[in-house]
């Protein structure tokens, strides 16, 4: 490293704060900048797969991310008739491999401590709405008109609602999916080490994640527009509705006597043409959101992070990281962009002819071996590209 740079973060995620302590560890200055007045152990289960386990691996952070959490040895979906549409276990990937249910508030928790651990100033209850680049530097603007800097650079990490990837000039696509979820916390006895979904067509589809120490995450496909029908409704007619899809969801919707206690999430999927300028730089959720099928979310986060800041230190120079990142980055994010996307309408649209060509093909593909090693390395996180291989992270 040339000079320690003065480095602008935005967002307390899982990107932005990995980020964060890997660059303030190095001897850089962070000032990590997050919307919520507030930061806590929240949210729903998360699978962590091997891709991002072997970044927690080399940074030494992993048993500490997986204490608590459920080792999940394979993905097991079914159709609603209890047929099984795809099974895929982890250890034929290589031995020993697996996935871990996480609640999504114990890697928070270890992030946030190592953040700190760093050295990184965090700025809590600033929502960033822009930034303004001179010949030398880049400075960020906050909602309440207050103007933070000069850094000389910025990385950009605060998801895939990102107004600060609205405020820039790089090309971007963005496509809001007509469906999101409920998902609820609980406990479930019934599925342990093992993803559990059911599906009936396109229409419904149920997700069981166990996390460890008894905890589980249910996901339930909604339409965004079906949303305020759900919560009229009630409880009673959607825990019936669940029930008839997956009678082993029983004990984890025994517990939830509130509407509260259920929450809804929309995604996007996002793609940039290219992710910096010559001051800023867009990872996880605000540079390539994807929706949730492929479980690999937090995972491209790690990746990203982890990247950017091996980079840094081997180049020196900012520029130069940024296109090193990106070079490193792209084979891998593109084709699990174009996966996702392809993937997604053939399990929640509207379609019927998408829910019977996929009940009638994916059954056949994993007795195909190549294709069964695509797949597997797809779902761990580790296929390369489009032309076969694996990352190393």
């Amino acid at each position: 490293m040339t000079r320690p740079y003065r480095i602008g973060v935005v967002g307390f995620g899982v990107a932005g704060a990995t980020a964060s302590f890997l660059l303030a560890r190095a001897g850089h200055q962070v000032s990590l900048f997050e919307r919520a007045p507030r930061v806590g152990p929240v949210g729903a289960g998360i699978l962590l797969q091997p891709s991002g386990q072997a970044v927690l691996r080399r940074l030494n952070l992993l048993e500490r991310v997986t204490a608590r959490a459920e080792p999940i040895a394979e993905l097991h979906a079914l159709r609603h008739d209890g047929r099984t549409l795809v099974r895929l276990p982890y250890a034929e990937v290589e031995a020993g491999c697996m996935a871990y249910g996480v609640h999504r508030g114990d890697l928070f928790a270890v992030l946030h401590d190592e953040v700190h651990a760093a050295g990184a100033q965090v700025f809590l209850n600033h929502d960033m709405r822009g930034y303004r680049k001179t010949a030398d530097h880049v400075y960020i603007g906050d909602s309440a008109g207050h103007v933070h800097g000069p850094f000389d650079f910025l990385l950009v990490a605060d998801g895939s609602r990102s107004l600060l990837r609205g405020d820039c000039r790089l090309t971007k696509w963005v496509h809001e999916y007509a469906h999101g979820a409920l998902w609820a916390l609980g406990p479930c006895a019934a599925v342990r080490g093992r993803l559990h979904q059911v599906t009936l067509g396109t229409r419904q589809l149920l997700g069981l994640l166990p996390m460890g120490e008894g905890r589980c995450s249910l996901f339930w496909s909604l339409r965004r527009d079906e949303h305020a029908a759900f919560r009229k409704r009630g409880l009673a007619p959607w825990k019936d509705e669940v029930l008839r899809l997956c009678p082993l969801a029983d004990e984890l919707l025994t517990g939830i006597d509130d509407l509260e206690r259920i929450n809804f999430t929309t995604y996007q999927h996002v793609w940039m043409r290219k992710w910096h300028d010559e001051r800023v730089l867009f990872l996880g959720d605000a540079a390539h959101a994807m929706s949730p099928h492929l479980g690999q979310g937090i995972n491209l986060a790690l990746l990203d992070a982890f990247t950017f800041a091996q980079a840094l230190k081997r180049v020196g120079d900012y520029r130069r990281a940024f296109v090193v990142h990106t070079r490193q980055r792209a084979r891998h994010l593109r084709y699990y962009a174009f996966v996702t996307a392809l993937l997604t309408p053939f399990f929640q649209s509207n379609g019927v002819v998408k829910g019977w060509g996929r009940d009638g093909v994916l059954p056949w593909l994993p007795r195909l071996p190549w294709v069964r090693r695509q797949m597997l390395l797809t779902m761990a996180g580790l296929k390369r590209d489009f032309l076969g291989g694996r990352i190393e992270a």
